[in-house]
């Protein structure tokens, strides 16, 4: 699943670059602000169309700037060649193309580039919002589950539906909204269940080979009670939901809860075992992906060593390694790239003030 060719322009302090990738491994180095980091936003902007930095265009986008142009060649195994071009307005308009032809939803462009971020603020899939989870365990089914997408525009149209007939005191409505609320919701239960119980026994492997002293539950939360059913359970709340205007059970209440000794993970773990955790999380989900689908995750890891000694730099890396996928790696220092783990794959950039050079090691 590797990235050939790489074109950006107009973002943050890049130069424009034209740069030909690894396969394997591409290491990223450079000072602070350099712009290294800058690259792997550029192929989050293609890949999920959105920045894992910002919300905002306005700060991706290059000064005095009015567009950022993206443009990459990927080949798969599975799926064949393509090419992907984004371009991106001030005033923010969007437009996605794959092989010349104008794509009308983002996931299309996502399907092709599946990608995991690893980077200093990761450790927030543990202590953020329940919402980073869900849409963790979604990037999963969303990659394996070919209807999933259908389904889950089923149910948010549902839940709209359902939210307005509450907000409007249509009575008369809420039965007929609430039935197909039902049907689609627990569809998208069962994705997610079905997927989890795939999926717990790989984190853990994972999770052994980076730090075998940490032990980590993971548990999922329906968006309702568990022992109850989801019709009771809005039955019993539809008073409630009519005050309030909005459906307060469902799966978009879904939450994968994350524990250390029934105590949720981010009060009892160090800032570098949570970085570990979600790292594992990470890892074992493009494992999980390539066993299922046949293709390889693209792995971004943004400054390799915050956080990591040496060991567990290496336990990373070599995980990465064995799943012979496509990753960017960055660091401050060049020998923090290379002290520990030198793979056969690999080819390095350096990068000063948003200007990028390919070298040798």
């Amino acid at each position: 699943m590797p990235i050939r060719q790489l074109k950006v322009s107009g973002v943050r302090n890049l130069q424009p670059l034209d740069l030909s990738l690894h396969s394997g491994v591409n290491f990223i180095y450079g000072p602070n602000g350099s712009g290294k980091t800058s690259i792997l936003e550029s192929i989050v902007l293609v890949a999920a169309g959105k920045s894992f930095r910002t919300s905002q265009l306005k700060h991706v986008l290059t000064h005095d700037a009015d567009r950022i142009e993206i443009e990459m060649n990927v080949e798969d195994e599975s799926l064949g060649e393509c090419h992907l071009d984004s371009l991106r307005l001030k005033g923010g308009d969007h437009l996605l193309k794959l092989n010349g032809s104008v794509l009308t939803s983002q996931a299309e462009a996502s399907h092709w580039l599946p990608v995991q971020v690893i980077d200093p603020t990761t450790f927030r899939l543990l202590s953020g919002s329940p919402e980073e989870r869900r849409q963790f365990i979604d990037w999963g089914v969303f990659h394996v589950e070919h209807s999933f997408m259908e389904q889950w525009k089923t149910f948010r149209k549902q839940l709209k539906q359902r939210n307005s007939v509450l907000k409007q005191k249509e009575d008369e409505w809420l039965s007929v909204w609430t039935k197909g609320f039902i049907e689609s919701a627990l569809v998208i239960d069962q994705y997610r269940r079905d997927y989890l119980k795939r999926f717990k026994p790989e984190f853990e492997r994972i999770l052994a080979a980076l730090d075998p002293d940490t032990k980590v539950q993971l548990a999922y939360y329906p968006g309702w009670d568990k022992d109850s059913e989801l019709a009771d359970v809005l039955e019993r709340q539809q008073e409630r939901d009519m005050v309030l205007g909005y459906t307060q059970a469902g799966p978009h209440r879904a939450e994968l809860r994350i524990k250390v000794d029934k105590q949720p993970a981010a009060e009892i773990l160090s800032r570098g075992q949570q970085k570990t955790v979600v790292a594992a999380l990470k890892i074992a989900q493009g494992a999980m992906f390539q066993q299922e689908s046949g293709r390889r995750t693209i792995y971004l890891v943004d400054d390799l060593a915050s956080e990591l000694d040496e060991k567990h730099r290496f336990a990373l890396c070599k995980l990465l390694e064995d799943l012979k996928c496509q990753v960017f790696i960055t660091s401050i220092d060049k020998e923090k790239l290379t002290d520990i783990w030198k793979p056969e794959d690999a080819c390095l950039f350096h990068v000063e003030h948003g200007c990028v050079n390919q070298e040798s090691f």
